[in-house]
C-alpha cells in the first residue's frame, strides 16, 4: 500500500484538493476506514497494489508497506495479526518486511512501525494527524516553519535525523515504536525489546553459518506469497548474495544492471547472467529521461515532496522506478549489505560520536553556509541523535567498536535508507532484505578484520553460493579469494586517515571543484516549480552562488520548495471531490 493518513476527527486539516491532486498523482484507489473518534484514510501503490486491509465487524487490520506475520504476507499476516493482538506488547519478531500497521479491536486504535523504524511514520506536533507522507502532513500546515538543524543535515547529508524534518511542526519517530490511542490525552507510545544477540560463537565459521541460515530463512519468507521477484546485479558483495539466496530457494529472478557498455559493473552482470543461465536486462539510464518537460507536481506528489539526493531531475528516478515496480513483482534492493563490512572503515579501537561526525556525516564547506550555522552545536546534535539511536542512551565520552557497528543499521540505515524504504513503497512492493532486524542483529560484534574488505560477506556468499562467488569482480578479484595486496594498500588509505584528517576531505574536493555547473534542465525544472531560481529563503542559511555540488544545490532547492508549498497552484477546490 502506498499511502495512509490517520487523523483525529474534524482535524484532518487535508482539504480535497490535496485528494484531488494525488489522485492525479496515481494515488486513486483511496479507501476511508472509521476508527472511533479517528478517521484512516488508506490508498494503493502506484503500481495498482493495494489498499491492502481486513474488517470483523467494526474491528480491522490495514497496513502499508509490505508486511509479513507469521510467514504470512499483506492481507493473511493481517487476519492473524488481528486474531492475536492482545492490546500489549506488539509482536515485531513475528513480522517480516518495512511497513505501518493499524489496528482497531474492541474499540481501542493502535499504530505500529517496523522494528527498526526504516519505514518512517510522520505526525503533527499535537499528536492529532499521523501519516506515511511527509507530504500529507505538509498540506495541513498554514504556515511552514523551518527546522534549522534539520534543513542543514538534509543538504549536508540527504536525510534528517532523530525526530528532525524539515519543518518544526511535523516530526519523524525515532525508531519503531507502537503508539496507542485512548479515548482521551495524548496517544502513549512504545518501542521493541532490545534484541540480546548471544553470539557466542566457537569460531568464524559458526558465525558464517548463522548468519547464511537467518538469510536463507528470511528468503523463505520472502518467497512465499511472491508472484516473483525483480532485483539488480552488480559487480559488488550485495546484489550476488540476493542472486546466491534467491537460486538457493529455488527462484530465477528478472536481473538488470545500470550503466554503460564498458562499466565494470555492467561487465560483470553479464559475465554472471551468461554464466548461469539467466536472462539480464542492461539498462542506459539516459535512455528512460522522458520526452518533453518534466512535472514538478508529479515529482513532489510521486516522490513525497522530497528525497535524498532531491527532487528535481529529468524524470529518470520517477521512470525507473515505475517500470521495476511494474508486472506484479516484488523488487529486491542491496542497501543495508554492509552490514556485514566496515561501513565507515575505521579501525578496530572506540571512537567519539563526534569523531565519526567527522569521518562520515562533515559534508559541507564552512564558505558555502551563513553565519546562522552553528558548526559546535550542529556536531553535538548529530552525536547525540547518534547516543539516542543505540540500546541503552550510552553517556560514556567515547563508543566502543561495537557500539560504533551499531550505528551502521541503527543510525545510517533507519534514516537515510529508511527515505527510500517509504518511497519505494509508494511504487511497488519492495525489500530490503539486510535491513531485517532478524539479519543485521548481532553484526555488531563480528569481529572488524573479519569485515574488513568485505571478508565475511565474502565468506557468507561462499557457504551459500561457491560457484557464484568464484566470478571476478568490480574490485578485480574474484569474492571467493582474500583480497590482494593491492587491494588492501588502496583501501588501508582511507583506514589509517585519523576522523580528524577526514572532516577536512569535502572541503578541498569542493573547492578543487569550484561552483556547480547548472544543467539546463535543473533551471527548466525550478521554473516549471515556480520556484525563484534565486532560491530567496534558502540564502538565510546557505550562500547559494557558492556551492559546488549539484546534488547539494538540487536539496537546497527542495527544502525551498517544501517551505512554498509544493509546485502549485493547487487546483479549484470548487471543483475537487471529497476524499
Amino acid at each position: 500500500m502506498g499511502v495512509f493518513f490517520l487523523s483525529k476527527r474534524d482535524s484532518s486539516g487535508l482539504a480535497d484538493n490535496w485528494w484531488q491532486v494525488q489522485r492525479r498523482g496515481g494515488f486513486g484507489r483511496c479507501v476511508p476506514i472509521d476508527a472511533g473518534d479517528w478517521t484512516l484514510r488508506l490508498c494503493g501503490k502506484l503500481n495498482g497494489s493495494g489498499p491492502h486491509h481486513v474488517r470483523r465487524g467494526a474491528d480491522f487490520a490495514a497496513c502499508t508497506g509490505v508486511f509479513f506475520y507469521r510467514g504470512r504476507r499483506l492481507e493473511a499476516g493481517l487476519e492473524l495479526l488481528l486474531d492475536e493482538f492482545d492490546g500489549g506488547s506488539f509482536p515485531w519478531v513475528e513480522c517480516r518486511g518495512h511497513y505501518a500497521v493499524v489496528l482497531f479491536k474492541g474499540g481501542r486504535l493502535w499504530l505500529a512501525s517496523d522494528e527498526l523504524g526504516a519505514y518512517k511514520i510522520f505526525r503533527n506536533i499535537d499528536g492529532t494527524r499521523f501519516s506515511s507522507s511527509f507530504g500529507a502532513l505538509r498540506a495541513t500546515l498554514s504556515t511552514a516553519v523551518p527546522d534549522e538543524q534539520g534543513i542543514y543535515e538534509y543538504v549536508f547529508n540527504g536525510a534528517t535525523f532523530g525526530e528532525k524534518t524539515l519543518l518544526r511542526h511535523i516530526k519523524q519517530q525515532r525508531a519503531g515504536c507502537l503508539y496507542s490511542f485512548g479515548p482521551s490525552g495524548p496517544a502513549t507510545m512504545s518501542a521493541p525489546p532490545v534484541r540480546h544477540e548471544s553470539n557466542g560463537y566457537g569460531s568464524i565459521d559458526e558465525a558464517v553459518d548463522d548468519y547464511a541460515e537467518r538469510l536463507r530463512a528470511l528468503f523463505r519468507v520472502y518467497g512465499s506469497g511472491s508472484m516473483g521477484f525483480r532485483t539488480a546485479l552488480s559487480g559488488g558483495y550485495d546484489s550476488r548474495l540476493i542472486l546466491a539466496l534467491l537460486l538457493d530457494t529455488g527462484i530465477r529472478p528478472d536481473l538488470f544492471v545500470y550503466g554503460n557498455d564498458d562499466d565494470p559493473d555492467v561487465l560483470v552482470a553479464k559475465a554472471i547472467a551468461e554464466g548461469e543461465g539467466l536472462p539480464l536486462r542492461h539498462i542506459h539510464k539516459d535512455a528512460l529521461a522522458p520526452k518533453g518537460a518534466v512535472s514538478p507536481e508529479m515529482a513532489w506528489i510521486r516522490f513525497d515532496s522530497w528525497k535524498v539526493d532531491g527532487l528535481f531531475d529529468t524524470g529518470v528516478d520517477e521512470r525507473d522506478r515505475c517500470e521495476r515496480a511494474s508486472g506484479g513483482v516484488d523488487i529486491l534492493n542491496g542497501s543495508g549489505g554492509e552490514c556485514f563490512r566496515n561501513f565507515f572503515y575505521l579501525r578496530d579501537r572506540s571512537y567519539s560520536p563526534e569523531e565519526i561526525v567527522w569521518s562520515f556525516y562533515y559534508r559541507f564547506d564552512p564558505s558555502h553556509v551563513t553565519d546562522r550555522f552553528r558548526r559546535d552545536a550542529h556536531v553535538a546534535e548529530l552525536a547525540e541523535d547518534m547516543r539516542r539511536s543505540l540500546p541503552g542512551n550510552p553517556r560514556e565520552r567515547r563508543l566502543g567498536r561495537d557500539q560504533v557497528e551499531a550505528l551502521y543499521p541503527l543510525f545510517r540505515v533507519r534514516y537515510w535508507t529508511g527515505r527510500d524504504v517509504g518511497l519505494n513503497q509508494r511504487f511497488g512492493p519492495l525489500l530490503f532484505p539486510f535491513v531485517e532486524p532478524s539479519v543485521f542483529a548481532g553484526t555488531e560484534r563480528i569481529p572488524i578484520h573479519e569485515k574488513d574488505h568485505g571478508r565475511f560477506e565474502a565468506r557468507i556468499l561462499t557457504r551459500i553460493a561457491p560457484k557464484l562467488a568464484a566470478y571476478e569482480s568490480s574490485y578485480g578479484f574474484s569474492l571467493a579469494s582474500d583480497p590482494p595486496l593491492k587491494y588492501r594498500l588502496k583501501m588501508g588509505f582511507t583506514l589509517w586517515r585519523p576522523p580528524f584528517l577526514r572532516q577536512f576531505s569535502y572541503r578541498i574536493q569542493s573547492r578543487i571543484r569550484g561552483p556547480a555547473q547548472v544543467p539546463g534542465w535543473f533551471t527548466e525544472a525550478l521554473e516549471a516549480a515556480n520556484l525563484d531560481p534565486r532560491l530567496p529563503r534558502m540564502r538565510e542559511y546557505f550562500h547559494v552562488e557558492r556551492i559546488s555540488d549539484l546534488d547539494v544545490l538540487n536539496r537546497i532547492a527542495t527544502v525551498e520548495l517544501v517551505l512554498q508549498g509544493g509546485p502549485w497552484p493547487l487546483p479549484d477546490p470548487h471543483n475537487a471531490t471529497s476524499a
